[in-house]
């Protein structure tokens, strides 16, 4: 932890393994989540290739959409090499701080959320790659029908996947006086309501206490997935 930001991965209470992965790189003001898919060995392989080709790629100068890319990439090539893995994927969100504003990028269904104290609303600043959402997306299903969807879990864009460049999304925002990012993956959004979530980030603690508190959230509800989150605050 540092006075910005807290990060915090746990395997859940099903999974014997974790496939997800975290990376901060403050000094480049990178931040990055990952969910992997694919196996126990392939997920966790493929969520640690993307989260390593991003810090490479950015910390020589590349801009986040091409550092989306380049993990795509280098994915794809470890799916070829070894057969065992040729099914991995992983979901990829991160933030990279510039000035007194910051990108985000995103693919799959991991997400971020922006909490603002000036009016206590808490936003989803991404929008999932999966059936659901596109239900949800053309009327098909209502926001309720897409929380509990039988297809919510089915990526229709990821890191890795074989047809093609997935969709990867980018935004650019301004940091304003107060604001907190949180980075997370499907195991902490499957199990707390998104209420849930915004008034443990309004609560006053420090972001250990507010990290860990979403985490037992998430495994008191269940725990049925890997849960992975990241707090991040804007700078003072």
């Amino acid at each position: 932890m540092t006075d910005r930001f807290f990060a915090v991965t746990h395997l859940g209470r099903v999974r014997s393994s974790n496939q997800d992965r975290v990376l901060t790189r403050p000094d480049a003001g990178l931040w990055v989540v990952a969910d992997g898919m694919g196996g126990h060995a392939g997920g966790a392989e493929a969520s640690r290739i993307a989260c390593e080709a991003v810090e490479e790629a950015v910390t020589h100068g590349m801009e986040l959409i091409d550092a989306f890319e380049v993990a795509h990439s280098q994915v794809r090539m470890a799916q070829a090499e070894d057969e065992e893995h040729s099914e991995m994927g992983t979901t990829l969100v991160a933030v990279r701080e510039h000035g007194d504003g910051y990108e985000l990028g995103w693919v799959g269904d991991s997400r971020i959320y922006r909490y603002s104290p000036s009016d206590g609303v808490l936003e989803c600043l991404t929008r999932d790659h999966n059936v659901a959402s596109k239900l949800l997306d053309s009327g098909r299903i209502t926001l309720e029908q897409a929380r509990s969807h039988p297809q919510r879990h089915m990526l229709t864009d990821c890191i890795g996947q074989r047809d093609g460049l997935p969709t990867i999304e980018i935004s650019e925002h301004r940091w304003t006086p107060g604001e907190r990012l949180l980075l997370c993956t499907d195991g902490l959004t499957g199990e707390v309501e998104d209420e849930v979530i915004r008034q443990t980030l309004s609560n006053g603690a420090d972001l250990e206490e507010i990290g860990n508190s979403l985490t037992e959230l998430a495994l008191d509800s269940g725990g049925r997935d890997n849960i992975t989150l990241l707090v991040l605050d804007a700078p003072s």
